[in-house]
């Protein structure tokens, strides 16, 4: 009675050249020897629902992947920031600023009172140029003129002497007042010689208005060394006074001291009663 029968590769082996040609039967082929079968990827998506998949797939172990190298651990820390803002460091000359600033108290005071007294100057001095160029133009525009003053007749009488002047105001924008200070006078001379003396009455002229005044002196021609009578030499008096005008314009006021000189000659001074001018010359000028 025959026992078993025992595979080849148990009780001895087959020489290369005894290999049969037909493949042995899968049954006693070891799974070890198997080389492992390509791994194949799943099909899409789209061909495992519409179409017949009649090929099975092959299960497949997943490979062993190598073991990792050491990584030392790391700290790592999160930090989060809103977008909407923004951090930045100020340059280290700020900083420096605000240090100073902080250690010396008293200079900062200085340097405010400083700020303070150079602005207030600023502002002065601006305004000073503002009130001098209004100045300015005032003076241009509202400057008063000399008064024109002529001598048009004397009368000689035996205790005083009076005499009519025409007085105009040349200034066309601004009108004035004549008035005569306590202490002055209006004097009227020969050779040096007083011939009277008298007050210029209160008056006031319209912007370029011409007006005519009675002066009257007191005193006589006797006193003085006169031509003899019937002598047709002219005798040349001078007369002399000083005034205080006030031009107006407005609230715009200026005062002025007028000095005015006549240099007249006569003509009958002691035969007739009306006196005959032969010339007569009468100069004004601001005293201030």
């Amino acid at each position: 009675m025959e026992g078993p029968r025992l595979p080849p590769s148990a009780t001895f082996h087959e020489s290369d050249d005894d290999k049969s040609d037909d493949p042995p039967s899968a049954w006693h082929r070891p799974t070890s020897s198997l080389s492992a079968l390509p791994s194949q990827d799943p099909p899409p998506h789209h061909w495992r629902n519409h179409s017949l998949n009649l090929s099975p797939i092959l299960a497949t172990p997943p490979r062993s992947l190598p073991p990792p190298h050491s990584i030392p651990e790391l700290e790592t820390y999160v930090v989060q920031v809103p977008r909407d803002q923004v951090y930045w460091t100020p340059p280290p000359e700020h900083a420096k600023y605000v240090e100073e600033r902080r250690n010396n108290p008293e200079k900062n005071k200085k340097n405010g009172c400083s700020k303070r007294l150079m602005w207030f100057f600023i502002i002065l001095i601006f305004f000073g140029f503002i009130i001098g160029a209004i100045t300015l133009i005032l003076h241009f525009v509202f400057n008063p003129t000399l008064p024109v003053f002529a001598v048009e007749r004397l009368t000689v009488k035996p205790n005083n002497i009076e005499i009519t002047f025409r007085a105009e105001n040349p200034t066309s924008n601004m009108g004035v007042s004549y008035m005569m200070e306590k202490t002055g006078m209006i004097s009227l001379t020969y050779k040096n010689k007083s011939l009277g003396r008298g007050k210029f009455p209160k008056m006031s002229q319209a912007a370029s208005g011409s007006d005519n005044v009675n002066v009257k002196l007191n005193g006589s021609t006797k006193n003085a060394v006169m031509p003899p009578r019937g002598s047709k030499q002219p005798v040349s008096l001078v007369l002399m006074m000083e005034l205080k005008a006030d031009y107006e314009a407005g609230p715009l006021i200026k005062n002025k001291e007028v000095v005015v000189t006549c240099d007249v000659k006569f003509k009958g001074l002691l035969d007739a009663k009306k006196v005959e001018i032969v010339s007569e010359n009468c100069e004004s000028e601001f005293k201030n």
